[in-house]
């Protein structure tokens, strides 16, 4: 018997997630119940903590097919390990989410529902954050003041998760051009925008419970994701020759 053909591919980058892993793997499998035609990519980020032998482990555990994983050898970089799990995915429809599991897994499937039914290849379906603490809101209320204004188009809680979109959008805007840093985000969005819908579901923000925040958390972290963001909402306007 022929195995169902995957729809949706959902990319998860995990850098030094080891205590995570088996907490991730449970609650897509979770999410996923019978739905044999999504697949769920881990990407080992270029990890230098145990994430390998735990990924190995929890596998054997599951022995389930909707679950995989692929690696990158050396981190360069929250983007490249998204795009390096886009790359290998076999879905029509792809999405990425964190793997700190502050979004919940569940999300990701609304998003994907949501997408269908709205029936656009253009279109592109991403969560709104509520709950959020006014420290980290506010930095992300300032960054989408800014990347509107220098870019020309209206971005709303660029970093929120889960992203859903076509195949399409991948290889057109995604494959060749993004960046390999947490500014994938506002790439992925301003082209969503400028040559889309994008579409919105709330998502309430949790609280991590294992690891550390990658691009956020302290706040000296945040003014550094900050300012190399800003670093790259100047190149990208000149890239495009935004006046």
């Amino acid at each position: 018997m022929s195995l169902p053909e995957i729809d949706l591919s959902i990319i998860l980058p995990c850098y030094n997630e080891g205590k995570n892993i088996p907490h991730i793997i449970k609650l897509f499998k979770e999410a996923l119940k019978d739905r044999h035609n999504i697949e769920v990519i881990l990407v080992n980020n270029g990890s230098t903590d145990n994430s390998s032998e735990v990924l190995i482990e929890e596998f054997n555990k599951v022995n389930d097919p909707r679950i995989r994983s692929v690696k990158v050898d050396v981190n360069k970089g929250y983007g490249l390990g998204i795009l390096s799990g886009l790359n290998a995915a076999k879905g029509n429809v792809l999405a990425w989410t964190h793997a700190d599991l502050q979004t919940d897994p569940i999300d990701v499937i609304i998003a994907y529902e949501k997408f269908k039914q709205i029936n656009d290849s253009k279109a592109f379906v991403k969560g709104k954050r509520k709950n959020r603490a006014w420290g980290p809101a506010f930095f992300t209320y300032m960054m989408q003041l800014i990347a509107s204004a220098e870019l020309g188009v209206k971005l709303v809680d660029i970093g929120a998760q889960p992203k859903v979109f076509s195949k399409d959008f991948y290889t057109t805007y995604l494959k060749d051009k993004a960046p390999y840093d947490f500014s994938l985000d506002l790439y992925a969005q301003y082209f969503a925008t400028r040559y889309g819908t994008i579409y919105e579901i709330p998502v309430v923000f949790k609280t991590r419970k294992f690891g550390e925040a990658k691009g956020g958390g302290s706040l000296k972290t945040r003014i550094k994701v900050s300012i190399r963001t800003f670093k790259y909402i100047r190149e990208l306007k000149r890239k495009l020759n935004i006046n």
